[in-house]
């Protein structure tokens, strides 16, 4: 399980977390939405579970029963730059792609019609 917050890895193998439980490299709290894997913005009360009483904090220590630990996705380079990882994806050569933007703006003179 990893800290919300700075990332860091608080415990190889989930655990249930306690109320009042910390990160030890941080500080912040740990049984809080942002680390549970129920958290999902835009849904009511941002939580995937219906019905769950509404958290103003979301990075305060809570009383949800229904706080389960998120389990971190592997991702490889993680803590990549998005535009690299968009490079990548799409094969996008930047000195050839500012080259065809440049030439969207170029004032190409009227040629005459023959």
């Amino acid at each position: 399980m990893n800290c919300w917050k700075c990332a860091k890895i608080v415990s190889e193998i989930p655990v249930k977390i306690g109320f009042r439980a910390v990160c030890p490299h941080c500080g912040v709290d740990l049984h809080v939405c942002k680390n549970c894997r129920y958290y999902s913005l835009g849904k009511p009360n941002d939580c995937a579970v219906p019905g769950t009483d509404y958290i103003r904090d979301r990075e305060a220590s809570n009383l949800c029963e229904e706080f389960k630990v998120k389990i971190p996705e592997k991702i490889s380079g993680f803590g990549e730059p998005a535009m690299e990882k968009a490079r990548r994806l799409f094969g996008i050569d930047e000195p050839e792609a500012k080259k065809d933007f440049n030439s969207l703006f170029k004032e190409n003179p009227p040629k005459d019609p023959e």
